[in-house]
């Protein structure tokens, strides 16, 4: 089982390597596994034999919302995307 902080670095590392763009994009896919891990959370059934249910379930919450979280404090450390618009006018 990895640490704490292994899974942190690791994420750091795979968010600090993609470009701006799959960067975004990632943000958008982990966003949608965060909402499948909550479901997952809320569907584990209750009581004895749900524990181990119970206990990955909140793993893959934590997780899912760790790489949401690192991905965007990379993406906000990034210089922000400037297109120029240029307009002309023959008047």
């Amino acid at each position: 089982m990895s640490s704490l902080g292994q899974i942190i670095r690791a994420i750091q590392h795979d968010a600090a390597a993609l470009p701006t763009s799959e960067l975004r994009d990632e943000i958008e896919v982990s966003l949608e596994v965060l909402d499948a891990t909550i479901s997952q959370f809320h569907s584990a059934r209750p009581g004895i034999r749900g524990v181990d249910e119970r206990i990955t379930a909140t793993g893959n919450v934590m997780v899912a919302t760790l790489t949401v979280a690192l991905y965007v404090r990379e993406l906000t450390t990034r210089p922000a995307d400037v297109t120029a618009a240029v307009t002309s006018s023959l008047n």
